[in-house]
């Protein structure tokens, strides 16, 4: 009973507090410090009473103003605790702790010196040591005392003792140390190793930086400057600063940052050498470390799950973005004079004019990576004098099998997926996927059509690009500049006999009347629109010029859809809301109190969702189903709401519902409701 209570004690000791006290101290006045919980300081003390003169000791080295609590310990464990700490973690020479302890005796009326110097007098190494680890500091621009470690001329503990005095401040225990992503992320990768620095946590407003070299000065404004916090500086040794960035950052992050130099060492074109002569030094080196650079972005976009890959210009370089779960994440900085070389490189695979920077530009191009075959989608446009570029990674074919039926929208209920098989089951008319960009209706599309796609039938689709290849369908892409459009597209494929349309998107009048003609003549038309919700689709296509009559006849169903990320199921924390929790997406408030009295979730991160505290995202669903009643309302030119309340009492779930029931069902948040829909009552 007693070995299990000293091992619980030894695990529940925080190194840091100890640290702040010489282990001769804990002998003297019988007392050993465990950890701060709570804003209180919980220190072991001997069962018999502890003296005054003991705690005023403590007081004076943590503070006189902190709270205390005192354990008390038999003497028995006590000593076996301060026993332990001197065998396993105070293993401080006699030489160091002597002298030191002479130096915090009359240290305060003695000028500061410098670790080398100290060390030479404490007799610990000698001069021609320090001078030959000045120089391979220098050259390597390495920290002293690791060189001074490495050479095995200073233990890593005194060099810990001699730093802390030197300093006053204390070291950061990295044994099992877990930083969060979103404090790691704080700072950019390369300013991290740059520096040696290394975000540990945030308390009370204040990040816990470890630092090799607590006196730089430079890039401790620069943290308070990236980061807005106060600073509370830990010291680090090498050793541990880098098997934190082996921790945090791996192989393939380094392997970015080597490309990055190997560029920028490159990139020695001056006024002497013409901007097409750089375009064919590098631009087109398909082995070049350009070429090496744009294909480790994009395969990092796909291993990371992204959406969407941002190449966009700062004030200084350009700065590299990933949208993954619908959200921008920012995961490399370019240093000036790389980027107008990444962006050209990647306009030549997408075959877009390499000389135009003052126009928006289109194109695609294909990866195959992993066995894959995956489509990209490139826009650019002119910002500040420079261009950003955003490159859209398409679904691949492989994701799609043409052999699955069932249509997936993960999210959905059982009532949502049987109105949308009633929806899809007529012959003709319109079905509209509505929702912003990056909502999901192009995939939500074809997996209808996936659904629909048999040997008896003839699917043609006019798309801007073709985003997913799917076998039998008939793929066609418009072409601006062979004014090729949706609506021209769209007559000459009513002439190729189709039993199925899909048209990419309604985006003007043109393209809605020959999708209303084609609907009218017996085809099932399939395409999207931007709207807010359900309802609103219908006032959209009447206020694009469709005639309201023409609207009912022909418009089949809509599906207004968001996503929203979904809840981490392994580190998900229990939650209790409160009123203003309820007020913001309870829409009626006889049932504010039934959803206080629900227990739901909220984020906290861990490992394995990258301590995001989400994993992927899921559907929120409008699905409205145009029933005989909806399309006389449609008809009389009834407004948005009345439709609406139709539709809600014929059994349609809202946005705002669906995603209430994802809350209570613990799978995603209240800060994701806010997010994507906005509170309910707004």
């Amino acid at each position: 009973m007693t070995t299990d209570l000293i091992e619980k004690l030894k695990d529940n000791i925080d190194i840091d507090l100890v640290s702040k006290f010489d282990y001769l101290d804990f002998i003297k006045y019988s007392f050993m410090p465990m950890c701060i919980k709570n804003n209180n300081y919980y220190i072991a003390t001997e069962d018999k009473h502890f003296s005054n003169e003991g705690e005023q000791f403590i007081k004076s080295v943590l503070g006189e103003n902190e709270n205390y609590k005192f354990i008390a310990l038999s003497s028995n464990i006590l000593n076996d605790l301060i026993s332990w700490y001197k065998k396993n973690i105070y293993n401080v020479s006699e030489k160091a702790r002597k002298f030191l302890n002479n130096l915090k005796q009359y240290g305060e009326n003695q000028p500061k010196k410098m670790l080398g110097e100290l060390l030479v007098e404490a007799e610990l190494i000698t001069k021609e040591q320090l001078n030959e680890c000045l120089v391979i500091a220098k050259q390597l621009k390495l920290p002293l005392g690791s060189v001074l470690v490495q050479k095995n001329y200073v233990s890593v503990d005194d060099l810990r003792e001699f730093l802390t005095f030197q300093t006053g401040k204390s070291f950061i225990n990295t044994e099992n140390l877990k930083i969060k992503r979103d404090v790691i992320n704080l700072l950019p990768e390369d300013f991290i190793r740059l520096h040696k620095v290394m975000p540990i946590q945030i308390e009370d407003k204040n990040l816990v930086l470890g630092m090799l070299n607590p006196n730089d000065k430079r890039a401790l404004n620069e943290v308070v400057y990236l980061t807005g916090l106060k600073i509370t500086i830990r010291l680090m040794t090498s050793l541990e600063f880098n098997k934190l960035l082996e921790t945090y950052f791996n192989k393939s992050d380094q392997e970015t940052l080597e490309i990055i130099k190997t560029m920028e060492e490159e990139a020695t074109f001056g006024e002497d050498e013409s901007f097409s002569e750089l375009i064919e030094r590098e631009i087109r080196d398909s082995s070049g470390s350009v070429a090496k650079f744009n294909t480790k972005i994009l395969c990092d976009a796909i291993d990371m799950g992204a959406s969407d890959i941002h190449i966009e210009p700062r004030f200084q370089g350009y700065a590299v973005r990933f949208r993954i779960s619908g959200i921008l994440k920012e995961v490399l900085k370019l240093p000036p004079r790389v980027e107008s070389a990444i962006i050209t490189r990647y306009k030549v695979l997408a075959k877009m004019d390499i000389a135009e920077h003052r126009r928006p530009q289109d194109g695609t191009f294909s990866l195959k990576y992993k066995n894959i075959s995956y489509d990209f989608r490139l826009n650019t446009l002119p910002v500040n004098g420079k261009e950003k570029m955003v490159i859209r990674v398409l679904v691949p074919a492989a994701a799609i099998s043409s052999d699955d039926k069932k249509i997936s929208l993960i999210g959905a209920s059982e009532h949502d997926m049987d109105e949308l098989y009633k929806i899809i089951a007529s012959p003709n008319g319109i079905i509209l996927a509505s929702g912003p960009t990056g909502s999901g209706k192009t995939t939500t599309l074809y997996s209808i059509l996936k659904n629909l796609n048999k040997e008896e039938v003839n699917i043609t689709t006019i798309e801007d690009p073709v985003e997913i290849k799917i076998e039998r369908l008939n793929q066609s892409q418009i072409n601006k500049k062979a004014d090729i459009t949706f609506a021209s597209n769209m007559r000459a494929i009513l002439r190729q006999d189709p039993d199925i349309i899909m048209v990419g998107e309604i985006r003007d009048v043109e393209t809605l009347d020959v999708s209303i003609a084609a609907a009218l003549t017996g085809h099932l038309v399939l395409s999207t629109i931007h709207t807010n919700s359900a309802a609103a689709t219908i006032t959209r296509m009447i206020e694009m010029g469709a005639k309201d009559y023409l609207v009912s006849s022909t418009l089949t169903g809509v599906i207004a859809q968001r996503l929203v990320r979904r809840l981490c199921p392994k580190c998900r924390e229990k939650y209790k809301p409160t009123l203003e929790d309820a007020k913001l997406v309870v829409s009626d408030s006889s049932k504010y109190e039934e959803f206080m009295n629900k227990t739901i979730y909220v984020a906290k991160g861990c490992e394995h969702c990258d301590y995001q505290g989400y994993d992927g995202r899921l559907g929120v669903y409008e699905i409205l189903r145009i029933t005989k009643d909806i399309r006389k309302m449609i008809a009389l030119n009834s407004i948005e709401l009345d439709i609406e309340e139709a539709a809600i009492k014929a059994g349609m779930s809202t946005l705002h519902q669906s995603c209430y029931n994802h809350i209570i069902n613990g799978e995603t948040t209240i800060s994701e409701f806010l997010r994507v829909l906005g509170p309910v009552n707004d």
